[in-house]
Protein backbone atom coordinates (compact mmCIF):
# COMPACT_ATOMS: atom_id res chain seq x y z
CA UNK A 1 0.00 0.00 0.00
CA UNK A 2 2.74 2.40 1.00
CA UNK A 3 4.69 1.56 -2.17
CA UNK A 4 1.64 2.35 -4.36
CA UNK A 5 1.27 5.72 -2.67
CA UNK A 6 4.96 6.54 -3.18
CA UNK A 7 4.80 5.44 -6.83
CA UNK A 8 1.62 7.45 -7.42
CA UNK A 9 3.21 10.56 -5.90
CA UNK A 10 6.38 10.00 -7.90
CA UNK A 11 4.33 9.60 -11.07
CA UNK A 12 2.42 12.84 -10.34
CA UNK A 13 5.69 14.62 -9.60
CA UNK A 14 7.20 13.43 -12.88
CA UNK A 15 4.10 14.48 -14.83
CA UNK A 16 4.23 17.94 -13.26
CA UNK A 17 7.94 18.22 -14.01
CA UNK A 18 7.35 17.19 -17.61
CA UNK A 19 4.52 19.71 -17.93
CA UNK A 20 6.69 22.43 -16.39
CA UNK A 21 9.56 21.50 -18.71
CA UNK A 22 7.30 21.75 -21.75
CA UNK A 23 5.93 25.12 -20.63
CA UNK A 24 9.36 26.50 -19.84
CA UNK A 25 10.73 25.17 -23.13
CA UNK A 26 7.87 26.88 -24.98
CA UNK A 27 8.50 30.12 -23.18
CA UNK A 28 12.19 29.78 -23.85
CA UNK A 29 11.56 29.16 -27.57
CA UNK A 30 9.23 32.14 -27.72
CA UNK A 31 11.86 34.23 -25.94
CA UNK A 32 14.53 33.05 -28.40
CA UNK A 33 12.23 33.85 -31.35
CA UNK A 34 11.64 37.35 -30.02
CA UNK A 35 15.35 37.93 -29.45
CA UNK A 36 16.24 36.57 -32.89
CA UNK A 37 13.64 38.70 -34.68
CA UNK A 38 14.70 41.81 -32.73
CA UNK A 39 18.35 41.12 -33.58
CA UNK A 40 17.49 40.64 -37.25
CA UNK A 41 15.57 43.92 -37.28
CA UNK A 42 18.55 45.76 -35.84
CA UNK A 43 20.98 44.09 -38.26
CA UNK A 44 18.85 44.77 -41.34
CA UNK A 45 18.18 48.39 -40.34
CA UNK A 46 21.94 48.85 -39.96
CA UNK A 47 22.56 47.24 -43.37
CA UNK A 48 19.86 49.39 -44.97
CA UNK A 49 21.20 52.63 -43.50
CA UNK A 50 24.84 51.76 -44.21
CA UNK A 51 24.39 50.66 -47.83
CA UNK A 52 22.11 53.63 -48.55
CA UNK A 53 24.78 55.97 -47.16
CA UNK A 54 27.53 54.27 -49.19
CA UNK A 55 25.55 54.40 -52.45
CA UNK A 56 24.53 58.04 -52.00
CA UNK A 57 27.99 59.24 -50.96
CA UNK A 58 29.64 57.31 -53.81
CA UNK A 59 27.10 58.69 -56.30
CA UNK A 60 27.86 62.23 -55.19
CA UNK A 61 31.59 61.60 -55.58
CA UNK A 62 31.60 59.68 -58.86
CA UNK A 63 29.17 58.97 -61.69
CA UNK A 64 28.71 55.29 -62.47
CA UNK A 65 27.75 56.13 -66.05
CA UNK A 66 30.99 58.08 -66.65
CA UNK A 67 33.11 55.31 -65.08
CA UNK A 68 31.30 52.37 -66.71
CA UNK A 69 33.85 51.63 -69.47
CA UNK A 70 36.74 51.73 -67.01
CA UNK A 71 34.93 49.60 -64.43
CA UNK A 72 33.87 47.09 -67.10
CA UNK A 73 37.51 46.55 -68.04
CA UNK A 74 38.44 45.39 -64.52
CA UNK A 75 38.10 41.57 -64.24
CA UNK A 76 37.19 41.75 -60.55
CA UNK A 77 34.43 44.22 -61.31
CA UNK A 78 32.93 41.81 -63.85
CA UNK A 79 33.20 38.98 -61.31
CA UNK A 80 31.52 41.17 -58.69
CA UNK A 81 28.64 41.91 -61.05
CA UNK A 82 28.16 38.21 -61.83
CA UNK A 83 28.20 37.51 -58.09
CA UNK A 84 25.68 40.30 -57.49
CA UNK A 85 23.24 39.01 -60.10
CA UNK A 86 23.59 35.41 -58.89
CA UNK A 87 22.62 36.62 -55.41
CA UNK A 88 19.75 38.65 -56.86
CA UNK A 89 18.54 35.51 -58.64
CA UNK A 90 18.56 33.52 -55.37
CA UNK A 91 16.79 36.26 -53.41
CA UNK A 92 14.27 36.70 -56.21
CA UNK A 93 13.40 32.98 -56.12
CA UNK A 94 12.68 33.33 -52.38
CA UNK A 95 10.61 36.46 -52.98
CA UNK A 96 8.65 34.73 -55.79
CA UNK A 97 7.86 31.94 -53.32
CA UNK A 98 6.76 34.39 -50.61
CA UNK A 99 4.66 36.80 -52.68
CA UNK A 100 1.27 35.96 -54.17
CA UNK A 101 0.73 39.04 -56.33
CA UNK A 102 2.33 39.01 -59.79
CA UNK A 103 2.52 42.81 -59.73
CA UNK A 104 4.45 42.78 -56.42
CA UNK A 105 6.79 40.12 -57.79
CA UNK A 106 7.60 42.29 -60.81
CA UNK A 107 8.03 45.47 -58.73
CA UNK A 108 10.35 43.75 -56.23
CA UNK A 109 12.36 42.14 -59.04
CA UNK A 110 12.95 45.55 -60.62
CA UNK A 111 13.87 47.05 -57.25
CA UNK A 112 16.27 44.18 -56.46
CA UNK A 113 18.06 44.55 -59.81
CA UNK A 114 18.22 48.36 -59.70
CA UNK A 115 18.90 48.93 -56.00
CA UNK A 116 20.57 45.70 -54.85
CA UNK A 117 21.10 45.47 -51.10
CA UNK A 118 19.00 48.59 -50.45
CA UNK A 119 15.89 46.89 -51.88
CA UNK A 120 16.80 43.48 -50.44
CA UNK A 121 17.22 44.80 -46.91
CA UNK A 122 14.01 46.85 -47.26
CA UNK A 123 12.13 43.71 -48.37
CA UNK A 124 13.44 41.68 -45.43
CA UNK A 125 12.65 44.53 -43.01
CA UNK A 126 9.07 44.71 -44.28
CA UNK A 127 8.72 40.95 -43.75
CA UNK A 128 10.29 41.19 -40.26
CA UNK A 129 7.97 43.99 -39.15
CA UNK A 130 4.94 42.13 -40.53
CA UNK A 131 5.58 39.07 -38.34
CA UNK A 132 3.01 38.47 -35.61
CA UNK A 133 3.98 38.08 -31.96
CA UNK A 134 5.55 34.70 -31.33
CA UNK A 135 6.50 34.11 -34.96
CA UNK A 136 10.15 33.50 -35.72
CA UNK A 137 12.63 32.84 -38.48
CA UNK A 138 10.68 29.78 -39.63
CA UNK A 139 7.69 31.97 -40.48
CA UNK A 140 9.92 34.67 -41.94
CA UNK A 141 11.60 32.33 -44.37
CA UNK A 142 8.90 29.78 -45.06
CA UNK A 143 5.42 31.19 -44.85
CA UNK A 144 3.83 32.66 -47.95
CA UNK A 145 2.24 36.11 -47.76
Amino acid sequence: MYLRLVLANLFCFLKLRLLFFRLSAYSSDEYRNTNMITSLKIIFVAIFVWITYIVISTSLESSLFKEWDFLGSIPWMRATLWDFYANIFIITLWMFYKEKSLLLKIVWLILFVCLGAIATSAYVLIKLFNLKDGEGVKELVGNKC
